[in-house]
């Protein structure tokens, strides 16, 4: 039988056999070759609850005889994200299974009151939950191998759930200073 070359990189075909051409089996790739980073959940990942607590208003002193409030406009409304151990990085953020979300925004539409001469401000507590990830790499044929040490990410639950607003008397900070209550 005659040798007939079809096009570049198709079948050829020899004495009725036919072969893949050098350039059609470079072009593919073993499944099992094929690593992409990731960041999966580090066995159930040991969540626990963390608030992160932020001033949201100014600061106002009421005067002397009088009682005041602050409210919308002295208040800001704050995005908070997630939050990872320090020193360490991620692949890509996940929820691992758990009710929360990359960020959540705080709002401003409260007011607190204030006696007189009080010092009065709106203080917002962010409930997060805590959970342990690892970063590694996957592939469809092994699945995910860990690498590094654990990374604790903090993220905010979904909607707040078990954060909220409340009103400081007296110990206000500056808008915006924020701290962690474990």
């Amino acid at each position: 039988m005659k040798s007939s070359t079809l096009a570049a990189g198709i079948t050829s075909l020899c004495a009725g056999v036919a072969y893949a051409s050098p350039i059609v089996e470079e072009r593919q790739v073993n499944p099992c070759s094929q690593w992409t980073p990731a960041t999966e959940l580090s066995g159930d990942g040991s969540p626990r609850d963390r608030f992160l607590h932020k001033q949201l208003s100014q600061t106002i002193t009421c005067d002397q005889e009088n009682g005041c409030s602050v409210g919308r406009q002295e208040s800001e409304s704050f995005t908070i994200g997630f939050s990872i151990t320090s020193g360490s990085d991620i692949t890509e953020w996940i929820s691992g299974g758990f009710s929360v979300s990359e960020s959540w925004t705080t709002g401003n539409s409260y007011t607190c009151n204030g006696g007189a001469g009080d010092t009065v401000c709106i203080w917002q507590s962010v409930a997060h939950t805590a959970y342990k990830v690892r970063n590694g790499s996957y592939n469809s044929c092994t699945g995910f191998e860990p690498s590094g040490d654990e990374i604790e990410i903090s993220s905010p639950n979904e909607d707040n759930r078990g954060g909220g607003f409340y009103c400081v008397v007296g110990t206000c900070r500056s808008q915006g200073d924020e701290y962690w209550d474990d």
